[in-house]
């Protein structure tokens, strides 16, 4: 521990002084980057077992390996404070600057990554039976039986879908996973907003079937676990096409983080981070808003500004992880023959339009996410505006791998758009919710927006309606629905977002 954490302040005190500061999220660009060079992504928590390289006969097929990985409940912007996320996947990568959660709660959000679908579509609306939670998932559908029916190897390591502990038999191994080391529960918090401690510390796991705790002498730190696990699947399973799926629990509330970045985003610490405060922070006047948010009471701004400093000092140890997965993959030799895709199951509101720190809702805080995907050998880096989502992970895996998703997909494959910046592409997506059974996603009505380049229009089930243009004013402070001079276009939006509440 002692050596890491010596690797870890004398590289984060060379790459990351001049990490950026600003905090501000801006929903039609994206954070700008470092111009000088990045530094090599250290620290590496696990190293592979040994450096053996894959065989000529691995690195002559032309599958790629894919590896995804996301995090849970992480704000938009906050990959600038990853060093090896921000310097690496982000600089070398396609970072899709208006990338969505369809459904911005955990559950619904994994269900339609899982299957490519619309949440309308596969039913999961919460993130607890009866509405939703894993109960309600049909998993005999879903890009890991489409990938291991295609030849490949296939692993999950980290949180699947909210109440999870409830399948039978305890522990179940979702279908079409080959290796399986899910987080089992205990006894969460039933509201999702609140969250609770059992995934980072002290922790079971289902490990293909059998449960295994990790706690006392065996005890490492939660998202640790998955970099682990990932590290020696990579080794293990070099000589054949695999589909890895690492799902971090972080930086979920209560935003814990692993010890060796303890000082990370203090005084004293080589990391830095100015309060979050964008233009619609605790914004005062919200008459224009539904009554929902014009009813709710406002957490303080203390708890707020101590909270965001431990979210960024939560994702601290995933950026490790994506560390470690970089040089197990240029120890195997299997960088040029891998794909990485990065993203979040949703986003978090950090004081905008006076919510505190929550999702559900239809601003961009709660919909936009981080959407990167890296593979510099196959794909230029570039930045990308098209709108993408997370139904459209299950189709593209499923194309990588050489297989057509089913027809009741609802995503669409990302792979021609990987391909050619001018493929043809949607001009708008779905957002959606229902209200949760607890926390503030209770409070939200039943809602559904159209997302496009330029506006966004929901409707709630309330008869309220939010008319925004973002070109003029992205962070969604005039509400302009109903007002005279754009009744023409809040009537072209409504007659988009009917048609996708039919697909």
């Amino acid at each position: 521990m002692k050596y890491i954490k010596l690797i870890f302040a004398i590289v984060v005190g060379m790459v990351v002084l001049a990490a950026c500061t600003n905090t501000d999220a801006t929903p039609t660009t994206s954070p700008e980057l470092p111009a000088s060079t990045p530094a090599p992504y250290l620290p590496t928590l696990f190293e592979i077992k040994n450096d053996a390289k894959a065989s000529q006969i691995r690195l002559d097929d032309p599958r790629p390996n894919i590896i995804f990985i996301f995090t849970d409940d992480q704000p938009y912007h906050t990959t600038q404070y990853m060093p090896t996320v921000r310097d690496v996947l982000m600089k070398d990568g396609i970072n899709f600057e208006q990338g969505f959660s369809t459904t911005p709660l955990c559950c619904p959000s994994r269900a339609s990554i899982l299957s490519g679908q619309y949440v309308h579509n596969n039913k999961v609306y919460t993130n607890t039976w009866p509405e939703g939670g894993a109960r309600k998932f049909d998993d005999a559908s879903t890009y890991a039986v489409w990938v291991k029916d295609a030849g490949y190897q296939t692993a999950y390591f980290g949180k699947y879908l909210n109440d999870y502990d409830s399948l039978e038999p305890y522990g179940y191994v979702g279908q079409g996973w080959n290796e399986w080391g899910v987080f089992l529960g205990k006894n969460l918090h039933s509201d999702d907003d609140i969250g609770a401690s059992q995934y980072y510390l002290d922790f079971s796991v289902s490990e293909n079937g059998s449960v295994v705790e990790y706690n006392g002498e065996n005890s490492i730190f939660g998202a640790d676990y998955i970099t682990r696990n990932a590290v020696d699947y990579i080794s293990d399973k070099r000589d054949e096409p695999f589909m890895l799926t690492m799902a971090y629990y972080n930086p979920h509330s209560p935003y814990f983080w692993a010890e060796r970045h303890d000082q990370q985003f203090r005084r004293t610490g080589a990391l830095q981070a100015e309060a979050y405060r964008s233009p619609n922070f605790m914004e005062e006047d919200v008459s224009d808003k539904p009554q929902y948010l014009q009813d709710l009471n406002p957490i303080s701004v203390e708890k707020i500004d101590i909270s965001y400093k431990q979210i960024l000092r939560s994702l601290l140890s995933v950026d490790d992880g994506v560390a470690s997965v970089l040089n197990a993959l240029d120890k195997t030799g299997l960088s040029e023959k891998t794909i990485i895709v990065y993203i979040t199951d949703n986003g978090l509101t950090v004081g905008d339009h006076r919510f505190g720190l929550t999702k559900n809702c239809a601003y961009e805080s709660c919909a936009r996410i981080p959407f990167i995907v890296y593979a510099p050998s196959i794909f230029p880096a570039r930045s990308d505006e098209h709108i993408v989502g997370n139904i459209d992970l299950a189709p593209t895996f499923a194309e990588l791998a050489g297989v057509t998703a089913p027809d009741n997909v609802n995503g669409m494959s990302l792979v021609p758009l990987l391909k050619d910046i001018n493929a043809d592409w949607r001009d708008a997506i779905l957002i959606e919710h229902w209200p949760t059974e607890d926390g503030v996603g209770s409070k939200i009505p039943e809602f559904y927006a159209v997302r496009t380049a330029d506006w966004k229009y929901v409707e709630y089930s309330t008869g309220e309606k939010e008319l925004y243009d973002l070109r003029n004013d992205p962070y969604e402070l005039e509400n302009i629905a109903d007002q005279p001079e754009h009744t023409e276009i809040q009537k072209q939006l409504k007659l988009r977002l009917d048609e996708l509440k039919k697909e």
